[in-house]
C-alpha cells in the first residue's frame, strides 16, 4: 500500500473579510479539494477557509484532527497511522504556513521518521515577508519568537540579545504589541535599527523602519493588529 503525502497548506495571514481567492494559487485549491483529512489548529478556520475557496467543497464528509498546543500522542500517532494507509492529509495553522511558530512541527518530525513524503505549499509567512521589506540583514538573522511575558525578563532578554549579529525577528500578541515595542525603544541603544511590521498583507499593513533614536519624540501609537518586530 502506498503512503500518504503530508501536505502543509498556507492560511492567509490577514482578516477573513480580506480574502481574496485570486491571492491563493490554483494548483493549491486543487489540492485542498482532493483531501478529505486535515490536521488542523482551528476547525472553525479551517472550515471556513476551505469553503471560501471552493462552495461545492463537502465539507461534511471531511475528518479534522485538531493539532493544537493540547494535542496529545495519541492524536499525532492517528495523524501518522492514516498517512500509513495511503490517506493524504493537508495541515494549517490558524494563519499563515504550519510550522513556523505553528502547529505543524511534530507531525513533520513523525513523517519523516516514517519516511512519509511532505510537500510544502508556497503561501504567505508574516515572519519572511517583514524581513524582506524591512531592509534589515537578510543573510544573517534569527526568529526568536514571542518574547517573555513579564516585563523585567523580557527587557533582560531584549539587552541580550541586542548584543548579538544580525537581524533579530519577533512575533507579539496584538494586545501586547504597544507594551513591547516600548521596550524596545526604551532599552535599545539609539543606532539600533528596529522594523515594525503590522497586518502584513491586510489593508491596515504597515512596514516601517527606523533608527531607534528616531522614535524618541515621535513614538508609534500600534493598533491591535498582528505585528512583527525586527531589530539589528
Amino acid at each position: 500500500m502506498n503512503k500518504g503525502v503530508l501536505y502543509l497548506i498556507p492560511v492567509p495571514i490577514h482578516s477573513e473579510n480580506e480574502f481574496e481567492i485570486k491571492l491563493i494559487p490554483p494548483y493549491i485549491i486543487e489540492i485542498i479539494n482532493n483531501i478529505k483529512v486535515f490536521a488542523v489548529e482551528n476547525i472553525r478556520t479551517s472550515r471556513r477557509f476551505i469553503k471560501k475557496i471552493n462552495k461545492e467543497y463537502d465539507i461534511n464528509d471531511t475528518e479534522f484532527i485538531v493539532i493544537d498546543k493540547r494535542a496529545n500522542e495519541s492524536v499525532y500517532t492517528e495523524i501518522i497511522n492514516k498517512l500509513l494507509k495511503g490517506n493524504n492529509i493537508g495541515v494549517m495553522s490558524e494563519s499563515g504556513c504550519p510550522g513556523i511558530a505553528d502547529p505543524g512541527q511534530k507531525v513533520c518530525e513523525l513523517a519523516h521518521q516514517n519516511n512519509i513524503k511532505i510537500k510544502p505549499l508556497i503561501g504567505p509567512s508574516s515572519i519572511i515577508t517583514a524581513l524582506m521589506s524591512s531592509g534589515l540583514n537578510g543573510q544573517e538573522f534569527k526568529f526568536h519568537g514571542y518574547l517573555p511575558i513579564d516585563q523585567k525578563e523580557r527587557i533582560n532578554k531584549i539587552k541580550k540579545i541586542s548584543k548579538e549579529k544580525g537581524a533579530h525577528i519577533f512575533i507579539e500578541t496584538p494586545y501586547r504589541n504597544q507594551k513591547v515595542f516600548n521596550d524596545f525603544i526604551t532599552h535599545l541603544v539609539p543606532n539600533k535599527k528596529i522594523c515594525i511590521a503590522t497586518d502584513i498583507t491586510g489593508k491596515n499593513e504597515q512596514i516601517i523602519t527606523k533608527k531607534v533614536s528616531d522614535f524618541y519624540n515621535n513614538k508609534e501609537k500600534l493598533e491591535k493588529y498582528p505585528t512583527i518586530f525586527i531589530f539589528e
